[in-house]
């Protein structure tokens, strides 16, 4: 099940009933534009680069222990002009969440679980299951490619040299996820390598022999093992120079993290998605 702690949800319509209230009451008391004025509007494009963390509340065994590790990020963005200082802008990025771990960790459910489960309950062993897995020594690599859609709030000052700070919602969309595995190991049925995983070599089960190492290079389409869609929120700052009359480039570094774990079964962890992401972009201005 989806653990959506209340004050999650509370803070995410918090910040979307903000913008919305600060927005018009910004564009109210406004003496800078006039009231029959078209909003300014700066639409852009941007490309930078993610660097995620996948965080795991409870140290679960298929989740924990993973570290941070570098994607690309890129989008169009537009950005509604109220006052001076305070302006709304929305985004739709292209955004990787990647994820390395190397050490002992379980296998999950694979064909070599379902050969063992044939034989182990007549020999007095429980059953391979995502409860109770196999375990390895090797390297996974988590690859999840994401579409997000912020919607930011912006406070900024200044004239050709702009800062600004940000901060809001987003919603991300699920559009691929891959776990690429490398390395060559033995099985184990315990996480710390004490009792490695047997087969039989007779046919009335008396006789054994530990399983050889295996090679694990495989990809994984691990998808269908994540929800599709997952919440969170975005904080950051900024800077913009202009090089034209409408004509802006900038440079904007950013945190996010998820409020809602991307798992869809507690057996296989409660993660978090976190990161920082750094990008360079290009604005125009139009009417």
């Amino acid at each position: 099940m989806n653990k959506i702690k209340p004050i999650q949800i509370v803070l995410f319509v918090s910040l979307l009933i903000f913008q919305i209230n600060f927005a018009q009451e910004q564009k109210n008391d406004n003496t800078d534009l006039k009231t029959d004025a078209i909003t300014p509007i700066k639409i852009g494009a941007k490309v930078g680069y993610s660097l995620a963390k996948l965080h795991d509340s409870n140290e679960n065994t298929y989740a924990k222990d993973y570290e941070s590790d570098g994607g690309i990020d890129f989008g169009f963005t537009a950005e509604f002009i109220l006052t001076n200082t305070f302006s709304i802008q929305t985004e739709l990025n292209f955004t990787q969440r990647n994820g390395t771990r190397t050490g002992m960790q379980p296998l999950g459910e694979n064909e070599l679980s379902d050969q063992l489960n044939q034989f182990l309950p007549f020999i007095g062993l429980p059953e391979i299951t995502p409860e109770n897995p196999i375990y390895a020594y090797f390297e996974a690599e988590q690859k999840l490619n994401y579409l997000e859609v912020p919607v930011l709030a912006k406070f900024g000052w200044g004239d050709n040299f702009r800062f600004y700070g940000e901060v809001g919602p987003y919603v991300g969309i699920l559009l691929c996820a891959k776990q690429h595995t490398s390395g060559t190991s033995q099985f184990y049925f315990d996480e710390d390598g004490n009792n490695p995983v047997f087969v039989p070599i007779s046919d009335d089960l008396s006789d054994f022999i530990d399983l050889p190492a295996q090679s694990l290079n495989a990809e994984t389409d691990i998808k269908d093992d994540l929800k599709t869609v997952n919440f969170g929120g975005i904080v950051g700052v900024g800077v913009i120079k202009k090089v034209g009359e409408k004509s802006e480039v900038y440079l904007d570094a950013r945190a996010s993290y998820s409020f809602n774990y991307i798992q869809l079964r507690d057996v296989y962890g409660e993660t978090n998605i976190g990161g920082v992401i750094i990008s360079l972009g290009y604005v125009y201005s139009i009417q």
